[in-house]
């Protein structure tokens, strides 16, 4: 028999659960690489809290990817959505969480010292990439729920933040692609890093309402 998205059943709680922890998880770590940012930007150890602003946004893509993924699909398993726009939200989701594992490898290899403007550059590149399939994969998530609960300015939210994640991402590329020109490097993937970490805590912040708003 057919459930309705907007109800919770005793089989889709964990899965629930765990994307609302993903997505707190991708807030905080977004609002600690903006700090970590500005504090490299105004000359506080950029390399190092560059670096650390790196991992803290490769970890947060990373548990937020890899948790909706894991969950998306138990917990709108009875969904009438096509399977086709499902697989490509987890597929979505999995891309994300790949490019958080190399931007944290990255990150740390820049923290101690292996060609870190060059990394550092290279990590905007690849987190940049990491939030533009983000974004397409969140926007595919909003499409299949939004005829669901939820509310018209929770709906609105999500989806100024998918548009934001599409935009910080082309621009953390571009970013990154002139820093490996040698054009200040470090300064360039720090304003990368602080433009990602704010879309990040938008977007965290943005599903964590639209799954609380589903399913509770």
């Amino acid at each position: 028999m057919s459930t309705q998205i907007g109800i919770t059943h005793r089989g889709e709680g964990t899965g629930v659960r765990e994307m609302e922890g993903g997505s707190t998880t991708e807030a905080l770590g977004g609002a600690a690489a903006i700090v970590l940012a500005i504090l490299g930007l105004i000359g506080i150890l950029p390399n190092v809290l560059g670096s650390i602003a790196i991992i803290a946004v490769g970890a947060a893509l990373l548990i937020a990817g890899g948790a909706i993924a894991a969950s998306f699909t138990r917990a709108v398993e009875a969904n009438a959505a096509p399977g086709m726009t499902r697989h490509s939200v987890v597929r979505g989701m999995g891309g994300e969480a790949m490019m958080g594992v190399a931007g944290i490898v990255l990150g740390i290899l820049a923290l101690i010292g292996v060609a870190t403007p060059v990394l550092m550059s290279i990590s905007a590149i690849v987190l940049g990439a990491g939030l533009l399939m983000a974004g397409g994969a969140m926007a595919r998530l909003e499409s299949i729920t939004r005829s669901e609960t939820g509310s018209a300015a929770v709906h609105d939210t999500v989806y100024a933040a998918t548009g934001t994640e599409v935009l910080v991402g082309v621009g953390a590329i571009v970013l990154g692609i002139l820093g490996l020109a040698h054009h200040d490097p470090v300064t360039l993937s720090l304003v990368a890093m602080l433009a990602i970490g704010a879309s990040v805590l938008l977007s965290g912040s943005a599903l964590a309402a639209r799954f609380f708003g589903m399913f509770h």
